[in-house]
């Protein structure tokens, strides 16, 4: 008789609600919200996750994920090419935001509406970054639903 194990059950599904877009009476901060859920708990909540740009921007830069997106994007037709670079950018906030509340989490949360504020987990974040390049990278890529430069070669 062999036992196969199931397929590990994650403790929170997270889902992304909506964003980014720029926090009203915040300059220069962006945000995305999500549904979290956790195994144990009866309903959901919702977390709003707060970016300033100043680090979204210290984050492209040391991914050199601009250069990453034009490369990626050298083989999109050239009149879906505008389209695409706005997803992208659209696509690594969201990236970045939800790697934040994955910190979070870790720190632990509790059951209810709340906020991860700008400044909230700056340094652990920029340190994430730079460790998740390829995942963050992937995601984009899966979300685009298109293929890596390196991949067509």
């Amino acid at each position: 008789m062999s036992f196969v194990s199931s397929p590990r059950v994650p403790v929170y599904r997270i889902t992304l609600f909506y964003g980014p877009e720029l926090v009203q009476g915040v300059p220069k901060t962006l945000q995305c919200v999500f549904n979290v859920k956790k195994r144990s708990w009866k309903g959901g909540v919702q977390i709003v996750v707060a970016i300033e740009e100043t680090q979204l921007v210290t984050a492209k830069q040391s991914l050199q994920f601009d250069h990453w997106v034009e490369e990626t994007l050298s083989h999109v037709p050239h009149e879906e090419h505008a389209d695409y670079a706005l997803r992208a950018q659209d696509l690594f906030i969201q990236q970045v935001c939800h790697l934040k509340l994955q910190l979070a989490i870790q720190e632990g949360i509790r059951q209810e509406n709340s906020k991860l504020d700008r400044q909230f987990l700056w340094k652990e974040l920029d340190e994430a970054i730079v460790r998740e390049e390829s995942s963050i990278k992937d995601q984009v890529l899966t979300e685009l639903d298109i293929h890596s430069c390196e991949e067509s070669s």
